[in-house]
């Protein structure tokens, strides 16, 4: 697909009309949603049933693969627990049959993601694509459209930038703070194209808002940091642990009022630790590439899920609901917000808990806590006896982006070594998908300062850790020290 001509009459004569669209679609969810957080269990329910029941129908007239799996079913009446349970394998081999739009294909948008310059650009004028890792083996690609967008965008400004203790990104730029994302940022990830796409709408926030990758050396990224002297962080549980390391040793300097956490599980002594060494509030959310926007920190311990846009069904492995207290083997999304590509009791695989009782913050909003993604992180030790610590997600960047494998664990073994383990995709050799590993890990390690560390093949196949069941890519072997 090639790139639209930005001197195109139409589309410079149409630009501020669908601008002017986006901003009333997006004050019409705001106001919803600020609503909605003052009504009772009733009123909550009864939305979301609403558009339960508009979702339903509309996939069920729309797109193929839903079509088959309902032809027994009167979508009119059915309810959410008749309906089949999906799996993002299934959707994603019937991507063109999965999407309501009938002219979207799996093959253009590839071409489209697969440029990191487009990274936050519309794809046809009135869609975004946003990709996420093959940690549960298969890679997913996902189109939102701008009704889901306004939800997402409306949710963050309204929930998020409600927490009384913490400052939000707009009271940042109110008080002329900069805000700073760090990120695996040359991919289509949600997060990143959700932050550039603001900043390209936004002067303000162009001019006030950077991403930092968190695949440069640990040293580069805290200097770009104490130069751009960011007001507002959003990263991984992972990289602020690391970065408050770096602060500890006074390395880093930078005092920011709010930090936000995302992408990973972040435990309460993390969080605790985290809040000591920068003296600010942490907060946290709970979003997927399949629903952006699913839970947010009340700050008192718990997140709150945005039922009137987000069903989450904590079931066992056979899918049979658990009861609110105990853990869940698995969860069934449903995202009420997006009809261009219909996500109804998708198994997203993270173990959730939901609260018995109401939360002492006094929200409406259900709450639950996550036990979802965490890998490791890696510490190596080089020759001159320095200590290098290695973010998982940079790893599984590093691998993901330079192979293309969506299966596969790096896992330290030594000081000085790692080992891995994969399953390379139908049509590729073994020894060829080992020599992607070995050139993307060595050159990623290498830029690191850890050109010395072995990159050892393991013929063992990827497999869950056998105790929680969970698969986790980045692994800190038995007996490996990870003390900085």
């Amino acid at each position: 697909m090639s790139r639209p001509d930005p001197f195109d009459p139409w589309r410079l004569a149409l630009g501020p009309i669908r601008e002017l669209s986006q901003w009333w679609r997006w004050w019409g969810s705001t106001q919803d949603c600020m609503m909605a957080v003052h009504a009772d269990a009733a009123g909550l329910a009864k939305r979301r049933d609403a558009r339960l029941a508009g979702l339903v129908a509309h996939a069920a007239a729309n797109s193929p693969i839903y079509r088959e799996l309902y032809r027994d079913i009167d979508p009119g009446r059915a309810s959410l627990q008749s309906l089949p349970v999906v799996r993002r394998q299934t959707l994603m081999h019937r991507f063109d049959d999965w999407v309501t739009d009938r002219s979207i294909r799996l093959d253009e948008v590839r071409r489209f993601i697969s440029d990191p310059a487009r990274i936050g650009e519309p794809y046809r004028d009135r869609y975004v694509l946003w990709t996420s890792s093959g940690s549960t083996g298969e890679p997913g690609i996902f189109v939102q459209d701008e009704a889901s967008l306004s939800v997402y965008e409306a949710l963050l400004s309204t929930r998020f930038s409600a927490r009384e203790h913490a400052e939000s990104l707009w009271q940042t730029l109110a008080v002329g703070g900069r805000m700073a994302m760090l990120a695996a940022i040359d991919g289509h990830y949600a997060g990143v194209v959700t932050w550039e796409r603001l900043r390209r709408r936004n002067p303000l926030l162009h001019a006030c808002a950077r991403t930092f990758s968190v695949l440069q050396p640990i040293g580069e990224l805290v200097e770009a940091l104490n130069a751009f002297e960011p007001r507002f962080i959003a990263s991984y549980p992972t990289t602020m642990l690391l970065l408050a390391d770096e602060r500890r040793a006074n390395r880093l300097r930078v005092a920011p009022q709010t930090i936000w956490c995302g992408g990973e599980t972040l435990a309460d002594a993390e969080r605790a630790r985290i809040e000591s060494v920068f003296e600010c509030r942490v907060f946290q959310d709970y979003g997927a590439s399949e629903a952006m926007a699913i839970a947010f920190d009340c700050g008192c311990g718990h997140l709150h899920l945005n039922c009137d846009w987000v069903i989450l069904e904590p079931v066992d492995a056979h899918y049979r609901p658990v009861p609110a207290g105990t853990a869940s083997t698995t969860v069934l999304l449903t995202n009420l917000a997006n009809r261009v590509q219909p996500i109804i009791r998708y198994d997203l695989g993270d173990s959730i808990t939901m609260r018995a009782s109401p939360c002492p913050c006094g929200s409406p909003l259900p709450a639950l806590t996550v036990d979802g993604r965490r890998d490791d992180i890696l510490c190596f030790v080089t020759p001159g006896g320095r200590s290098v610590r290695l973010l998982p997600l940079a790893v599984e960047t590093a691998v993901e982006e330079g192979t293309g494998l969506a299966r596969f664990q790096v896992i330290q073994i030594a000081d000085d070594a790692v080992s891995v383990r994969f399953a390379p995709p139908a049509g590729t050799s073994r020894n060829a998908a080992w020599r992607r590993i070995r050139r993307a890990l060595g050159d990623y390690l290498v830029a690191q300062g850890l050109g010395d560390v072995a990159v050892n093949r393991d013929e063992q196949v990827p497999r869950a850790d056998p105790v929680s069941g969970k698969f986790r890519q980045v692994i800190r072997g038995p007996g490996v020290d990870s003390r900085p």
